[in-house]
């Protein structure tokens, strides 16, 4: 079925309906406005420039920039995966009965308005990085996971999902904390009470869980901070790195 064209000015109306979590090059002069532009710091993620002839996984991809992001550097396919019910997520025990749905809530309109308007052809599969999985999914020559480990009660076993459908190589990035002392050894700290984070390692640590998922080589790239339109305390360190099966 064909889709009907929309004149940018009916796009900015439609976007402006939604809160958004990523800010995204629409076209036409429309973008969204995201919790998070990572256009500014694209060059601190270590993806390759060339994707083509790639199949290719964003784990978790909210509004889709980097599903949209890999299939603009050429990948062959690209499937997303991420969860539509809020109340499916690791929410915390003390802040899930007072938690703001509205983000999780449209996160299906969001990515599919996107895509529409970008000509995308990025599968969209609801499924958690929990259950992901070969016989789910299939394998993939590169597969993206972007802050997700932050928010989630166990951040091991989807890191050793995510390596059990990689073939070539994954690029995984969290939030981390630089602890005074020790900073080579891993360390972590726990929350789960004040804000929708669990555990925040250092990057020594975050390196450590990639290595305890079976990831036989994983490279370390210099930590940044990834700009936060509101600023506060999401305006934090990021740390990426990219592992080989």
């Amino acid at each position: 079925m064909a889709v009907t064209p929309v004149s940018p000015t009916e796009l900015r109306a439609e976007v402006e309906r939604y809160p958004w979590y990523h800010s995204i090059d629409l076209g036409g002069g429309v973008e969204t406005v995201g919790m998070f532009d990572h256009r500014p710091v694209l060059h601190h993620y270590p993806l390759p420039d060339d994707l083509s002839g790639m199949r290719c996984l964003d784990v978790a991809t909210m509004d889709g920039f980097w599903a949209f992001e890999m299939e603009r550097r050429g990948a062959e396919s690209v499937t997303a995966i991420d969860l539509d019910d809020p109340e499916d997520l690791d929410w915390p025990a003390a802040l899930r009965a007072d938690h703001d749905k509205a983000l999780d809530e449209t996160k299906e309109q969001r990515f599919e308005l996107a895509k529409r308007a970008l000509g995308s052809k990025v599968e969209r599969v609801i499924l958690s990085a929990y259950d992901l999985s070969p016989k789910r999914l299939g394998t993939f020559d590169f597969v993206f996971c972007g802050d997700l480990l932050v928010h989630l009660k166990d951040p091991v076993t989807p890191v050793e999902n995510i390596r059990s459908v990689t073939t070539g190589s994954a690029v995984i990035v969290n939030v981390i904390t630089k602890f005074r002392f020790n900073e080579n050894k891993p360390m972590a700290v726990l929350d789960g009470i004040d804000n929708f984070v669990w555990w925040t390692t250092n990057l020594a640590g975050f390196a450590r869980i990639v290595r305890a998922a079976g990831f036989s080589r994983v490279e370390e790239s210099p930590t940044f901070k990834l700009p936060f339109r509101e600023g506060g305390d999401w305006e934090g360190l990021r740390g990426a790195v990219r592992a080989y099966p």
